[in-house]
């Protein structure tokens, strides 16, 4: 035979669940839409040259110029290791720290061996918070 007693520790401990169980989704809609959230932050750097800041056309011996830039769409202060070859020999190295928005440009002029062969790739590769960004242009030998 059930007692009241029973009957009513039965249901404080049903209520009980029911409570803890809307406890329990209400936490984890949270904690979803939270790291759903963070997944949309997109963190990236930008690595540019622009085009019109160097010819194509050259001859060996003379200075190639060019400019580029960095623009940092990560979500914090963040640290760029940049190199810049020529061919396949690194020619420059470079360190700086942008924060989030903040941008770096710089002109870079490279003075072209007297040896070299066409064509020839200029390429900048840019390391930052485990990625790999590269942007390169070709030279070839000016026409005669």
């Amino acid at each position: 035979m059930v007692s009241e007693k029973d009957d009513s520790e039965s249901s404080a401990i049903d209520e009980l669940m029911v409570k803890a169980a809307i406890v329990a989704m209400v936490l984890g809609a949270i904690v979803a839409a939270y790291l759903i959230w963070i997944s949309m932050q997109e963190s990236y750097s930008a690595l540019y040259i622009y085009p019109e800041s160097y010819s194509n056309y050259v001859n060996p011996g003379e200075t190639v110029t060019f400019r580029y830039g960095v623009k940092s769409y990560e979500t914090k202060e963040t640290e760029y290791f940049l190199r810049i070859y020529l061919g396949s020999e690194l020619i420059k190295t470079k360190r700086f720290t942008l924060k989030s928005g903040e941008v770096w440009e710089e002109n870079e002029s490279i003075v072209l061996p007297a040896n070299m062969s066409f064509p020839t790739k200029v390429m900048l590769v840019l390391d930052a918070n485990g990625r790999t960004y590269e942007v390169h242009f070709w030279l070839k030998r000016k026409p005669e």
